[in-house]
């Protein structure tokens, strides 16, 4: 059923992107992403910093002794690739990185889930600060385009995420998945999920490190934008390169449903972008560039984990 789901999902999300590229003119939108194709290595650059940021992040929750840290940064690349490439997967990029780290820092599964699980919640918890100073500076380089209402629709998923997240785990929801592996017959593959994840919780200021590197990173996202909108023709400054990707991420939020955002990230870049008189097809060029460097990252991201289930 949720197989099938996922593929409906699938199917809706490439027509609606293929729809948006015909409504505004594919050739031109072609054009504009070909302008851009050299853009691309400063696009890997910007998220390679942004990966070891966000792997950073991952680190600095873990308790001493820590791995060595460009272990962590791949375990986060694993993660992100995965779900990239496998987006019916649901949680699947969590799953490989948690089997990752395992297996490359010596972790027991129990650990290694607390810590993906830890940091997947910081890192959704840095993005609605993130998403705030966005649509604020968004609200103040286009006076009247960012409503009060509009940036509280744009926020709800990334807020009700993060306060779900937070509470499932104060109220004992990974004593269900402990239980859930007994049942399944896995022994006691995963005890002390809630005791683990409790025992970090009590360290607030390795939480509170983690979500500031996570803003970092999260922020670092309109250099990228800023970046590919130059090599296609566009002239912008950073503030507003900065606005365009939060207005992109939060709609890309908001179409949480969609495998990797596709459709949501589109429109959300047309809009953002529109707010400072940015042709459609240049924000679509913009989004089509992006996925591109996505999908290197994926790939290249995939390769390291098969290469360490080869390895093992």
């Amino acid at each position: 059923m949720l197989r099938t789901t996922g593929v409906i999902l699938l199917v809706a999300a490439l027509a609606a992107t293929a729809i948006m590229v015909v409504w505004w003119g594919a050739a031109d939108i072609g054009h504009a992403v070909w302008r851009a194709l050299p853009s691309l290595p400063a696009a890997l650059l910007v998220h390679a910093v942004q990966l070891a940021l966000s792997g950073t992040g991952w680190w600095l929750i873990m308790a001493p002794p820590r791995p060595a840290s460009p272990i962590v940064i791949r375990g986060r690349w694993v993660r992100e690739a995965v779900n990239t490439l496998l987006p019916l997967g649901g949680l699947s990029g969590g799953v490989a990185a948690t089997r990752f780290l395992a297996k490359e820092a010596g972790f027991s599964m129990a650990y290694a889930t607390i810590t993906t699980t830890a940091d997947l919640t910081c890192e959704i918890v840095a993005q609605a600060p993130y998403l705030v100073a966005t649509l604020a500076v968004a609200a103040l380089l286009a006076p009247g385009q960012v409503t009060p209402g509009r940036a509280a629709l744009a926020l709800t998923p990334v807020v009700l995420a993060a306060v779900a997240f937070v509470i499932a785990q104060r109220a004992g929801g990974l004593r269900l998945v402990e239980r859930a592996t007994e049942r399944l017959g896995f022994g006691d593959a995963l005890a002390g999920l809630h005791d683990g994840m409790m025992a970090l919780h009590a360290r607030p200021a390795q939480i509170g490190g983690a979500i500031g590197v996570h803003f970092l990173s999260w922020s670092l996202g309109g250099a990228e934008v800023w970046v590919v909108l130059h090599a296609i023709g566009v002239q912008v400054g950073p503030w507003q390169a900065y606005a365009i990707e939060g207005v992109g991420m939060a709609a890309r939020s908001m179409g949480f449903a969609l495998p990797v955002g596709l459709a949501a990230q589109e429109a959300g870049f047309v809009l953002g972008a529109g707010l400072f008189g940015i042709a459609p097809q240049d924000a679509i060029a913009l989004s089509m560039l992006k996925r591109v460097r996505e999908l290197l990252v994926a790939v290249s991201g995939g390769a390291v984990w098969q290469w360490s289930l080869w390895r093992r």
